[in-house]
């Protein structure tokens, strides 16, 4: 017996023990299992040197504020990378409700230089109690969290679970980015479908070559109880570990393209130049907004430019460049093309910087200097 335990283990280890490719030389491992066909949950632990995963901004320095907001975030920002909760969870069915476990919980965080990746397994759903127990202990030294698509999935079955099996709430959402929605902006365009794994191709370029399907996990779980054979949850556990990583990763992506735009340097794709254009522009950041109206607009296919015209027009006319607002919006206006609701606004538009134009060419006088700083200070 003690010697097919150990094969059984060994062989488990093969199976979980791969990293990803940026990480491979900076992995350590440990675990709090003790008998495997008799503990009831465990945790299993790694750590990954932060430096070979290639991240920009992620785990450098103070998070700034503002690049948290387009990040998703709701709630107060989170003073370091350090009190931030990485998290991704499988359970025992797609669709939620109070039926649905959550078996799995991949956690992660930054500790000394350190990504620190931890997966908690509950192996025996009477012990669901027990197990909560232990994940509000883990979830509660921290008040931020991340995750993909989260508000709307892993958050609620963890909140459910933590009522049903301890009556408790749930904390570490008080602050949440949630990556789902700025990833749509910089990448549906380009790529139509957002979901992680085809980020994981197109952006990260470290596509899946074998994975298992998140429809497979809920009944390799249920075989894994029957069996208590580590071959089944071994996939599962190497697919939740790369959702981890990928996540702190995307969450670097979405980061850096903020920064650079800031910088001066919008996205190379126009849609997702116009998407980032407005998210700046709802945060107030005028200059960066301007700069990737400017981008969508110029690069952009006939489509992005229709979409792209009028707000850039507003940026340019508050910039004072009048004439040149002007200009594009006459241009696309008098081909017929846009929407009859974008024509309505264009022709308002239109009016407005005409008559901008004309008190411009009036005489200086008090009365007309009042008007443009009222016309100004609304537009600010």
């Amino acid at each position: 017996m003690t010697t097919d335990l150990a094969a059984l283990r060994a062989k488990l280890d093969a199976i979980v023990a791969r990293d990803p490719k940026p990480a491979a030389s900076g992995l350590r491992e440990a675990s709090s299992r003790s008998d495997i066909s008799l503990a009831a949950f465990e945790t299993r632990e790694r750590r990954i040197d932060i430096g070979s995963l290639g991240l920009e901004v992620v785990g450098h320095g103070a998070p700034d504020p503002g690049v948290l907001v387009h990040l998703g975030l709701r709630g107060d920002p989170p003073r370091s990378w350090e009190d931030i909760l990485f998290l991704d969870t499988e359970t025992t069915g797609l669709s939620g409700g109070t039926g649905t476990y959550v078996f799995l919980l991949g956690t992660a965080h930054i500790e000394d230089g350190e990504l620190v990746l931890r997966q908690h397994l509950l192996n025996d759903l009477g012990a669901e109690r027990a197990f909560v127990r232990m994940l509000q202990g883990e979830l509660g030294r921290f008040r931020a969290c991340a995750s993909y698509n989260g508000k709307c999935f892993d958050l609620p079955l963890l909140r459910s679970r933590f009522v049903m099996a301890l009556r408790a709430e749930i904390t570490v959402d008080a602050s949440h980015l949630d990556l789902l929605h700025p990833a749509r902006r910089l990448w549906r365009g380009r790529f139509g479908s957002v979901t992680l794994r085809q980020i994981e191709e197109s952006v990260l370029d470290d596509g899946r070559v074998e994975d298992i399907p998140g429809e497979f996990i809920p009944d390799h779980y249920f075989r894994y109880l029957r069996a208590r054979d580590p071959t089944l949850i071994g996939p599962v556990l190497e697919h939740n570990r790369r959702d981890i990583v990928s996540l702190i990763r995307v969450t670097d992506r979405v980061a850096s393209a903020v920064v650079a735009a800031r910088a001066g340097r919008a996205p190379d794709h126009p849609p997702a130049a116009l998407a980032l254009a407005r998210a700046f522009d709802r945060a107030k950041e005028h200059e960066a907004a301007f700069g990737c109206y400017e981008s969508a607009y110029v690069e952009g296919d006939l489509e992005t430019r229709i979409r792209a015209a009028l707000p850039y027009a507003r940026a340019l006319e508050k910039r004072g460049q009048v004439e040149r607002a002007l200009s594009l919006v006459e241009t696309l206006f008098a081909l017929g093309l846009g929407t009859p609701t974008w024509r309505a606004s264009a022709e308002a538009r239109l009016r407005r910087l005409g008559a901008r134009r004309l008190a411009a060419l009036r005489p200086d006088g008090e009365r007309r200097r009042r008007r443009e700083r009222s016309d100004t200070a609304a537009l600010a």
